[in-house]
């Protein structure tokens, strides 16, 4: 009878074997694993958070993915709800999956977008106005366009402390804050005066013309009015000006340099380069045509200052 061979490895022992085996593979895999996640490399670019003025454009900076030395980009997917028109605060996801190394990872960038431009706020206006006592004043027009709300010319606020009676220097000021708490804002200045209300004197009897401006005298001269009471008495005003004319008459012919008419084209102020002197009584013994004689300055003053229309009043 031939003898049975003996057995080296039962069952039980090659299933410890394989089961061994499978371990040592598996160890040596989560060992490249783990070496792998160790070197693998997923960081932003440029800055976590980041602020926009709404309406301008969005730059995105990325990631950078590596495993070990290998770029793995691709293995990167983005998913962003970024409105760079809409106020808000906005989320920009990259999320790295290798799942044979078992690697998932998201990183999160955040995007606010905001609104900082304050409105265009426009008056129709000049910013500086002067006028008279008991005047009309019209409000001017204005506009306020924003960039991101548009038209909000119907929030515009007015504030002003206008007082047409009474001399003064007032402020009308416009403002307007759009959504954002954005505020624009500008003035109207408005100067408010005593009325003009300029007029010449002449007193015959005194030989003087005196010029008034808000019932203030700011010129004053001596004259010569005309002889035998040639120079009419009354109430007048100004005609006309004139510069460089030649008056004339039945027995004279005189250059003068300034010429207001304030009775018909005879009677007027104008210089008298031809007198010394003025006031006085030199009218009494030699007297003007009717004209009233003044001295160079100050017709070319009276000149420069009166207007057509301006009331003359000549007393005795």
């Amino acid at each position: 009878m031939e003898k049975q061979k003996k057995k080296i490895f039962g069952p039980s022992t090659i299933a410890l074997i394989v089961t061994l085996i499978i371990a040592i593979i598996v160890l040596v895999l989560l060992k490249i694993v783990n070496v792998a996640r160790s070197a693998t490399e997923f960081t932003l670019l440029g800055e976590e958070s980041i602020t926009i003025e709404v309406g301008s454009e969005y730059k995105e900076e990325g990631s950078i993915a590596k495993c070990g030395n290998k770029k793995v980009n691709d293995k990167v997917k983005v998913i962003s709800n970024v409105n760079k028109d809409v106020l808000g605060n906005y989320e920009i996801k990259y999320n790295l999956r290798i799942d044979y190394l078992a690697i998932n990872e998201t990183l999160v960038r955040k995007v606010c977008v905001v609104d900082i431009t304050k409105p265009n706020l426009t008056i129709d206006s000049e910013k500086e106005i002067t006028i008279c006592i008991g005047d009309k004043y019209s409000e001017p027009t204005y506009t306020a366009i924003d960039n991101y709300d548009g038209d909000i010319t119907n929030n515009v606020k007015v504030e002003s402390n206008l007082n047409l009676k009474k001399a003064g220097t007032y402020e009308i000021v416009y403002s307007v804050s759009d959504s954002s708490g954005n505020e624009a804002s500008d003035k109207v200045i408005i100067q408010v005066k005593p009325r003009k209300n300029p007029y010449i004197v002449v007193s015959i009897s005194n030989q003087t013309l005196k010029y008034y401006e808000y019932g203030e005298v700011v010129l004053s001269s001596n004259v010569v009015t005309g002889i035998n009471g040639k120079t009419p008495i009354g109430n007048f005003k100004v005609l006309n000006k004139a510069r460089d004319i030649i008056l004339k008459g039945k027995d004279y012919e005189s250059f003068v340099s300034y010429w207001i008419a304030f009775k018909g084209v005879s009677f007027g102020f104008h210089d008298a380069s031809w007198r010394s002197r003025f006031g006085g009584t030199i009218y009494k013994y030699n007297g003007s045509h009717g004209c009233v004689n003044m001295p160079y300055s100050k017709a070319q003053k009276l000149y420069n200052m009166v207007s057509i229309g301006t009331p003359v009043y000549i007393k005795k």
